[in-house]
């Protein structure tokens, strides 16, 4: 790669995967622009991407630093912020100097999607989805440009996407890969890989090829490397576009252990599903006593949640967990104390059916609401949430269709 290229690649790296505001976030997360930063806020911790920082001066730079450690220390989230060769070496010293904590350096490389060897139509790699396995082979590994544990909360390899794969000797998994493509980039980021074995790393080539509307018109593919991988990378086809040192800080108290909402998966949403199923003949479901029935209007309302929400998160305790269900689709654990509120990730779901079945469900299914989209009805279950939101319900959509006390 000459140095033309090599600046061109480095200049859209820069500008559409470190300063990029996703158009969804990632579940359970709020980004926030700060000037040229993009801070993310997962509630557990945080990071920080920009687009190039090339016309900021020192004192400029030590602000910048200052702001995101007054952001990240409000909600106690330890932060990463990546520097890179290609950056104004006075960030890294701001970095320093505020109290942040550098990582060994690694390398940042390329290889054009169109130009990795490919692997024999035999060769042992194949497209894996998420499960514990995978996640205790990828834990004895890195560090890596994205952890598999985050890789998979925010929605990698989840309903069918082949997103990671795995490396078989003998039938036997020995190494895994996984990447992620942006949406309207030219690029395809590896986020990791357990070891040095090119097979992995050619595989998101073939991706980029193939069919996938999502991975084809990806151009080229990047990895963070240091050690042996760096030369399995170089093996593959890879070159090196500049270096990466990640910074570190963590703010006084102490940081949640889990985001505000994620993905449930799929099979924790088969469990929850079958227990609707064999309680209360989920989909004809008859919620159990006491439960009331109401009619909902023919055009969609947010009104039911305006008068559920307050009741739900009223009901649960701080750190208690709760379902949104969404047939056939994805679904979502929140904390309702932890969501919906200014700085905080959006309320999971709604009320309303919009043409699937939608309901919010405690863990042990002692409250919820059903919400029926070929009846267009609403039911509601559970003393306590039933005295909390009764009267605003009728209120709103009428005298009730049905009520179950026994």
């Amino acid at each position: 790669m000459d140095r033309l290229e090599q600046a061109a690649v480095w200049g859209a790296y820069a500008e559409q995967v470190r300063g990029r505001v996703p158009e969804w976030a990632p579940p359970g997360a709020v980004v926030e622009l700060d000037g040229p930063l993009v801070r993310t806020h997962y509630g557990t911790h945080g990071t920080v991407g920009h687009r190039p920082l090339t016309d900021t001066g020192r004192g400029e730079l030590a602000e910048l630093v200052r702001r995101q450690q007054e952001a990240f220390g409000a909600r106690s989230e330890p932060v990463e912020w990546k520097a890179y060769g290609a950056d104004p070496p006075g960030l890294a010293r701001e970095l320093e100097a505020a109290g942040f904590t550098a990582e060994p350096e690694r390398s940042l490389m390329v290889a054009q999607c169109a130009v990795l060897a490919p692997e024999p139509a035999d060769a042992p790699v194949r497209p894996v989805g998420p499960g514990g396995p995978l996640r205790a082979l990828a834990a004895g590994s890195g560090p890596h440009e994205t952890p598999y544990e985050e890789f998979e909360a925010d929605g990698g390899c989840w309903y069918g996407r082949a997103d990671a794969a795995v490396l078989l000797e003998g039938g036997r998994v020995t190494a895994l890969g996984w990447a992620r493509r942006h949406p309207r980039t030219d690029f395809v980021v590896i986020g990791g890989v357990t070891g040095p074995h090119p097979e992995l790393l050619r595989a998101w080539g073939q991706l980029a090829l193939s069919e996938r509307p999502d991975l084809r018109d990806a151009t080229h593919c990047v990895l963070e490397a240091g050690g042996e991988l760096r030369e399995a990378a170089r093996g593959a086809g890879f070159a090196g576009l500049t270096t990466v040192r990640t910074y570190r800080w963590a703010p006084p108290g102490k940081p949640q252990a889990t985001r505000p909402a994620r993905w449930m998966s799929v099979a924790e949403e088969s469990l929850l599903w079958n227990r609707l199923e064999d309680g209360f003949g989920f989909p004809d479901v008859e919620p159990p006593a006491p439960s009331v029935t109401w009619r909902l209007p023919q055009a969609p309302t947010d009104e039911p949640d305006r008068i559920l929400r307050p009741a739900l998160r009223a009901l649960t305790r701080p750190g208690q967990r709760l379902h949104w269900l969404d047939w056939q689709h994805v679904c979502h654990d929140f904390d309702p104390h932890r969501v919906g509120g200014p700085g905080e990730p959006r309320w999971p779901g709604r009320v309303y059916p919009n043409g699937d079945y939608y309901l919010y469900v405690h863990p042990d299914l002692r409250f919820g609401t059903f919400g029926h989209p070929w009846e267009q009805t609403l039911s509601v279950w559970g003393a306590g949430l039933l005295v909390a939101v009764e009267g605003g319900l009728t209120a709103s959509l009428g005298e009730p269709l049905r009520r179950r006390d026994r």
